[in-house]
Formats: C-alpha cells, structure tokens, sequence
C-alpha cells in the first residue's frame, strides 16, 4: 500500500528533508575521514546493488515470443 505525502495530516515534505539532511550531517561530521568514507562507499554499494536487482526484476517480466514460422 502506497500512501500519498498530501493526504497525511501535518506531513511537511521540506521540514522532513531538512531534518534528514540535519542528522546526516551531523552523523558524518562525527566520523573520521576514514569512517566517513568507508560508510560512504557502503551506502553507494548498496544503492548500486538496490538498482541493479530492481533492474532484473524489471527487465525479468518481459516476455517475448517468437512469431509463428510459416
């Protein structure tokens, strides 16, 4: 079930990204250079990886038949 952002009571779609983006930011300027890469490089990992398997499963419910051979 999908819910739509404008029929939710109070929901602010720029004061939830501004939050978002707040603690994120105050999560990454609590690492090191080294940690702040390394969650980094396993955020893009799994990005990619979400991609590609919805790419599959996309690409997977194509079915084409040959046309009958006279």
């Amino acid at each position: 079930m999908t819910t739509n952002p404008d029929t939710i009571p109070g929901f602010n779609a720029v004061a939830e990204s501004r939050k978002w983006r707040i603690a994120t930011g105050e999560l990454l300027n609590a690492m090191s250079l080294d940690e702040r890469l390394a969650y980094l490089n396993r955020a893009r990992e799994r990005y990619l990886n979400a991609r590609s398997v919805k790419a599959a499963a996309e690409a997977s419910c194509v079915v084409r038949e040959e046309p009958p051979k006279p």
